[in-house]
């Protein structure tokens, strides 16, 4: 006899002809596809729903049944766009955090793993998720291929070429392309017209091309507007391009206003709240007081420290920030339910609680609030109570995860000397980076700093130090140094090998000799986060799977970043997420210091 098809079984559930898995009764459904509040019994065949309603006739004897008590039953959230790599863990250990807070579907490309060792690490962290109950919606990293070729400088030589995202784009998992820049294609004369073709391709397939939309601000930057025109913010010559060019959607958005014209010319706008940038506040108002429609709109976290993943939460943050600031509970809700679902067109089994699609099921006791009781996911409890109640097996990590600090030789104190220039005496005149909480920009100020020795010193009581990058991906021992103000760091170093371009060391700290030791040590363990204080590590976090991400379960993960954060905060830093802010301050030690890894 044949195997009974999975739809065969959930249609025979349906018609009573075989008892459910599971029901869920006394529920409160939020129907995210018309918008209102109903009450219906849910009953579960496998991993997926097989009818709603009165399904009392769905119980048999082996059919377990969950009580809902009146609470209200969410669609499992979609996070349109985050990566799992800025949190610095393995898929495993991110997955649990998501099922912890409500999420069970994520949109990613990994790219962060793929500058480092290319497509197998793609491949292998993509498996790693689509093992747990947490979906991937699989993005193919564009940015791993534009910042192989960033700035006319090639930023790793493991990052996947042009071809290998062609092949990962027929990859079953793939919906779509991950971070399309326009300065790929808008400029006629810096065209890449293989990324176009790759646009295609994408569009041919059925699947959706996503945006980094930091249009203007990018060019200026980087000193590469055009001189005749695109000369203001205002000029929708630019994005009519980009758009005209396939892209589909920005998560870039930092105001009511560029959301406002943005939807307009028919982008979806995703709306950030994270580590990295707490965007809701600035950008809501384009629904709850300019009166667009919801529908253009997902709620996302782009970025995601590993504190910030656990104790503040995810989409579900967003949610509850976004209720705070205006918006209708319902519509919160849909924006990170069915909206994504249906743009990434997977809403055929996500993003709704009803009949075939997966059940993912959020209870939460009050939907403005927001805060999560239980979880299902995959038709099983995962979460009660605010607990997990089973553990993700985490998969063996093979050795080449573990062999990417190209760093031949023990660094000295002298390597983060900065001369001062000629005619010095007691000061200098120095372009120091700006950090800053929620803001992934940093902006230079000027600022006169001491010369002691003929060298120039930084300013702790002014919040001014060091910072280093150096190579850890090409084998050069190349250093590139200069300051930054914002971590206020009193005394000591704190480092790290994650950073949002070229995955390279990066420290900031007072003294030479801390950040000799700082760097040694982040070798030492193969990557991964420290702090130094009097020329003692004090503290770490290690994250040896390419650098970036750790090998440690769940509980021992946070605890290893507890006493880290614990140890930079003694050390005078009061970022919200400094270890966000830490590897976003890359493109501006980069600039400072003229640092090239090869």
């Amino acid at each position: 006899m044949a195997e009974k098809l999975e739809r065969e079984a959930l249609v025979d559930v349906a018609m009573g002809y075989e008892p459910a898995d599971m029901v869920v009764v006394n529920g409160q459904i939020v129907n995210v596809h018309t918008g209102r509040i109903q009450r219906d019994g849910v009953a579960v065949k496998g991993s997926r729903i097989a009818a709603l309603g009165d399904v009392k006739y769905a119980i048999g004897p082996d059919t377990k049944v969950v009580d809902a008590k009146g609470q209200f039953l969410v669609p499992g959230l979609i996070d349109p766009h985050t990566h799992v790599w800025h949190s610095y863990v393995n898929s495993t250990v991110f997955a649990a955090c998501n099922l912890l807070h409500g999420c069970t579907g994520i949109a990613d490309g990994f790219y962060g793993h793929g500058i480092v060792t290319g497509v197998r690490s793609i491949r292998f962290f993509l498996d790693e998720l689509l093992a747990t109950p947490v979906k991937p919606i699989f993005l193919v990293p564009v940015p791993c291929y534009s910042q192989r070729h960033g700035k006319g400088s090639l930023l790793s030589p493991n990052a996947p070429t042009i071809r290998d995202l062609f092949d990962m784009l027929k990859w079953p998992e793939a919906k779509g392309l991950e971070e399309t820049r326009a300065r790929l294609f808008i400029q006629r004369e810096k065209r890449d017209p293989e990324i176009l073709r790759l646009i295609e391709e994408c569009l041919r397939l059925g699947k959706v091309p996503t945006g980094h939309g930091a249009i203007m601000d990018e060019w200026f930057r980087y000193g590469e507007a055009p001189a005749d025109h695109f000369a203001t913010a205002n000029d929708d010559r630019h994005l009519n391009a980009w758009i005209a060019g396939g892209v589909m959607n920005n998560h870039e958005l930092v105001s009511a206003e560029e959301a406002e014209r943005q939807g307009e010319l028919g982008l979806y706008i995703l709306i950030r709240e994270g580590s990295a940038c707490t965007d809701v506040r600035q950008v809501l108002p384009f629904v709850t007081e300019r009166g667009y429609d919801s529908r253009a709109c997902q709620l996302c976290t782009d970025v995601m420290s590993t504190d910030w993943a656990l104790e503040r939460g995810q989409v579900d943050n967003a949610i509850r920030v976004a209720v705070k600031n205006g918006l209708d509970p319902i519509r919160a809700i849909q924006m990170s339910t069915i909206s994504p679902a249906e743009f990434f067109r997977v809403n055929h089994d996500m993003g709704v609680i009803a009949p075939g699609r997966f059940a993912d099921i959020v209870f939460v006791e009050h939907l403005a609030d927001f805060r999560i009781s239980r979880v299902i996911a995959n038709g099983q409890v995962w979460v009660e109570e605010g607990k997990l109640t089973q553990e993700l097996p985490q998969p063996a990590y093979p050795r080449w995860l573990y062999e990417t600090m190209r760093v031949s030789r023990v660094l000295k104190a002298h390597d983060f000397r900065v001369p001062a220039p000629k005619g010095s005496s007691q000061t200098a005149n120095v372009r120091v980076i700006n950090a800053r909480d929620g803001q992934l920009m940093t902006p230079p100020s000027l600022e006169t700093l001491p010369v002691i020795g003929g060298a120039i010193q930084g300013d702790p009581g002014r919040g001014i130090n060091k910072i280093a990058i150096i190579d850890r991906i090409f084998g050069t021992g190349r250093i590139g140094v200069a300051f930054v103000k914002g971590f206020d760091i009193r005394g000591g170093c704190i480092g790290t090998t994650a950073n949002v371009t070229s995955q390279n060391i990066l420290l900031v700290g007072t003294s030479d000799q801390d950040m000799a030791v700082a760097a040694n040590e982040t070798v030492k363990m193969n990557g991964g986060f420290t702090a130094v204080v009097r020329g003692k590590v004090v503290a770490t976090f290690p994250t040896p799977l390419d650098g970036i991400a750790t090998d440690l379960p769940f509980d021992q993960a946070f605890e290893s970043l507890n006493r880290l954060l614990q140890a930079w905060r003694a050390m005078g830093c009061s970022l919200v997420a400094p270890q966000t802010n830490l590897e976003f301050a890359t493109p501006g030690v980069m600039a400072q210091s003229g640092f090239r890894s090869h």
